[in-house]
């Protein structure tokens, strides 16, 4: 471990020291180090004065600029956006999680820095930010039709980093509301004019998709190509469903299988599985009409150790056969059910071992090949070596020739010295 991070971990909670190292190992970010030079000098300040009690509580208590009540989002680096500007809202969306309650929704903007983005959740009443996310701290985003429901419905599903933290220190939550696919009357948007055939998800998905862009991440949707039911959907006959239902212990809900790897929802906590963090899948208790689906999982971080991974497996039960068709179609073509691969998952999740500059597309593959190549020859003339040491300086030509001479010279085998006695009148003649 370096000097400065020994440092730096002496002073600064674990999540800031995590992004401390991969600022310095992705230093092109510069955005990216100015938000951590930011963290870093609020975190200072409030160590200084770490002997008032008062100073979390007034940490806690900051208003926003435009009015707002506690920012209760996650580093300090977000937690002021100076001059917002909306780019879209709504009210009376049902939110799910953190909290189950009707709320305004708003995605916000950085008048001066439109990169700077996040979504707030807000009392309708009060209008005090109950809780919000930004952009930067958005590891995976979902958009997802709620199942079995007449009225045509998404869940929009925001999956924070593992090191996203709030301005008091504790982890961010999940984020799961339901907008209707309806006309969007009463929303706001960035823009005036709203095209004809837009709904709330719509409006919402191009808005999420623009802030997430900056960070090269999108929304993920489930797609025919990825998994399509085969159980018809008896309230939209024609329609194809995404989901199939499923238990996790007692727990009943649904799993998604995306392009980017498996959902389980909808209850706290929401599940997904990348994968990159996948190591194997399986099935047991196969019945005439249902199965259950085993998910090895890695619980690792990219600089872990063979040693310090832990592996447990995850169990979901009561699915139906109508579906193993294509689960296991989408297991195998993503290499899921061999635990070989996962390695190979994990080097390109996590992008190890990249081509050089200068090389040419697939050069690296073109190198492995021809490394195994002189490695085969090296290994065959090591082969022969031995050979032609064991058969004391002959080569292998030279033993077969001499071989067959003496099978010549013995009468063609092993019917020439039956037990011995062509061998006894050999000695007799040597002797005369």
């Amino acid at each position: 471990m370096s000097d400065y991070m020994q440092a730096v971990q002496s002073v600064f909670p674990k999540q800031v020291c995590r992004r401390i190292e991969s600022a310095v190992q992705q230093h092109g970010n510069h955005q990216e180090l100015a938000l951590l030079f930011y963290d870093i000098a609020y975190l200072t300040q409030q160590a200084s004065s770490g002997s008032n009690s008062a100073a979390p509580a007034a940490a806690k208590k900051r208003k926003l600029e435009d009015g707002g009540a506690a920012h209760t989002n996650g580093t300090a680096a977000f937690a002021q956006i100076s001059n917002p500007e909306t780019i879209f809202e709504c009210k009376d969306v049902s939110v799910q999680l953190p909290a189950r309650k009707k709320l305004k929704l708003q995605l916000v903007r950085d008048a001066h820095d439109g990169q700077r983005q996040e979504v707030r959740l807000r009392d309708q009443n009060t209008n005090e930010c109950e809780h919000s996310l930004s952009a930067e701290q958005i590891e995976h985003a979902f958009c997802l039709a709620v199942p079995e429901k007449t009225q045509r419905q998404c869940n929009f599903i925001l999956l924070p980093k593992p090191d996203a933290v709030k301005a008091d220190g504790s982890l961010c939550e999940q984020v799961l509301y339901t907008l209707n696919e309806g006309p969007p009357k009463g929303a706001v948007t960035a823009e005036q004019k709203v095209e004809e055939g837009e709904t709330f998800v719509t409006l919402m998905e191009q808005s999420l998709n623009a802030a997430l862009a900056h960070y090269g991440k999108k929304i993920t949707r489930p797609s025919e190509k990825e998994f399509a039911s085969a159980i018809p959907q008896s309230h939209r006959k024609g329609e194809k469903a995404w989901h199939i239902k499923a238990h996790r212990g007692s727990k009943e809900g649904y799993l998604w299988l995306l392009s980017t790897g498996i959902l389980f929802g909808f209850k706290k906590p929401i599940s997904f599985f990348p994968f990159a963090s996948v190591d194997s899948i399986s099935y047991t208790s196969v019945l005439q009409r249902t199965f259950n689906l085993v998910i090895s999982v890695r619980d690792e971080n990219p600089a872990d150790t063979e040693d310090e991974v832990e592996t447990k497996e995850i169990e979901f039960s009561m699915l139906d056969q109508m579906d193993f068709a294509g689960i296991d179609d989408y297991i195998k073509r993503h290499g899921l059910n061999d635990a070989s691969m996962a390695a190979q998952r994990r080097a390109k999740a996590y992008n190890v071992n990249k081509e050089k500059k200068g090389d040419v597309e697939g050069g690296g593959e073109e190198e492995s090949e021809l490394q195994k190549a002189e490695q085969q020859l090296q290994d065959e003339e090591d082969e022969e070596e031995e050979d032609y040491v064991a058969s004391g300086g002959e080569s292998e030509g030279e033993g077969e020739d001499s071989e067959e001479e003496e099978d010549d010279g013995d009468g063609g085998g092993d019917g020439g010295s039956e037990n011995g006695e062509d061998d006894e009148d050999d000695e007799v003649s040597a002797e005369e």
